[in-house]
């Protein structure tokens, strides 16, 4: 049962009361009455699902000419479609023996809960010795609920 219908029956009480009493009489324009009521309204939104997720990575790397060859696959447990991004950094060593860093951002997605596997060629020039190549920030944003909160029963 509604509790507006009451709300409305006492406001319509309160100012035949007040007009009859001679209460809301005012001398300068229109009698005016007030009503005041606490009215207690509990919202209960659904919880969002942590969207964050972390994503591990296996790589290996291998130069060809002026070239570094990553092959890299990406596992994400907490959910099954999922996407990211990530920075590939490439270390070389020049003619000079001198370090140098190359960095190549990167992007990832997957639509189902199979492992990504990718191969990427990345130019690192001329005459340079390839040192290293890593996967650094790695990110990771499910795009559906994460496994575990699916999994788990909502609290009434």
């Amino acid at each position: 049962m509604s509790r507006m219908p009451n709300a409305v029956q006492l406001a319509a009480w309160s100012l035949t009361a007040a007009l009859a009493s001679g209460a809301a009489a005012q001398d300068d324009g229109p009698p005016t009455v007030r009503i005041e009521q606490e009215l207690r309204v509990t919202i209960d939104p659904k919880p969002t699902p942590n969207t964050q997720c972390e994503a591990a990575t296996a790589t290996s790397y291998h130069q060809r000419n002026a070239l570094a060859r990553l092959e890299s696959t990406i596992t994400v447990n907490a959910c099954a479609a999922a996407s990211g991004k990530f920075t590939v950094t490439v270390r070389v060593r020049d003619e000079r023996g001198e370090v140098r860093t190359l960095e190549f951002p990167e992007t990832w997605q997957r639509s189902d809960g199979r492992e990504l596997s990718f191969v990427a060629d990345y130019p690192i020039g001329e005459n340079v010795e390839l040192v290293s190549v890593r996967v650094r920030g790695m990110t990771c944003t499910c795009a559906d609920a994460p496994a575990s909160a699916a999994e788990s029963p909502q609290a009434p």
